[in-house]
């Protein structure tokens, strides 16, 4: 099995929040990049819900969100825990999700699913779904699958671009070279560093912190 790369944060008010702290910035792992489960309530309805990531949860995380789960709808969270194993995550309403992040994994995984709603018959059929997630399953869920690497933003499947997906990437730029090049605390802190990193990653303009290029003459200073 490959190491999933998506995770997501909760909206307010949801029934996780007294665990999130566990959670480093708050963020889930997940298994996959889009509901990829359905399951059926005791009262038959169907329901997509995202899988928790077991592989990339810590014991004290584990136990926690079985806790919570388990007081949510009066179980024992041994219970919880032993079934979430058996069904491989902990399972979690798409209705408490508000954002995700994802690494390459799950950018390839949103692209294969662009390309299935593009080139399925419309509307999909079950049988088209199922094939779909079977091949889901068996490449990326139990499969070793590898997602080819996703450098920049022109790696990105342009239906997927957007600006925010943009101005992460150039971000993660802007730190690869502050990290590769020696910095002081005080060149960090008054944007030296990311002012020389912009200059590097985007050649084409030119950039400059306040007052490196202003001439002030000396009546102009103390008048």
């Amino acid at each position: 099995m490959t190491k999933h790369d998506t995770w997501v944060k909760l909206k307010p008010g949801n029934p996780y929040e007294s665990v999130l702290k566990l959670f480093p910035g708050g963020r889930i792992p997940m298994r996959d990049p889009f509901p990829m489960e359905r399951v059926k309530t005791i009262d038959g309805e169907q329901l997509a819900v995202w899988i928790v990531d077991l592989e990339r949860l810590s014991s004290v995380q584990s136990i926690a969100i079985a806790q919570v789960i388990a007081h949510s709808y009066g179980a024992d969270a041994t219970e919880v825990a032993s079934e979430a194993v058996g069904f491989g995550g902990f399972a979690m309403k798409h209705e408490w999700v508000d954002s995700m992040e994802c690494g390459d994994e799950g950018i390839q995984r949103q692209k294969e699913l662009a390309d299935f709603f593009e080139t399925a018959p419309q509307p999909p059929s079950a049988r088209a779904y199922r094939e779909f997630y079977n091949s889901q399953r068996d490449r990326w869920i139990e499969g070793d699958e590898v997602p080819p690497p996703i450098n920049s933003i022109d790696d990105v499947d342009p239906r997927l671009r957007t600006p925010e997906l943009e101005e992460a990437f150039k971000m993660k730029q802007i730190q690869s070279v502050i990290a590769q090049r020696s910095y002081s605390v005080f060149e960090v802190l008054s944007g030296r560093a990311m002012t020389d990193a912009l200059n590097i990653i985007d050649p084409e303009n030119s950039y400059s912190l306040v007052g490196d290029d202003d001439d002030f003459e000396d009546d102009e200073i103390y008048d």
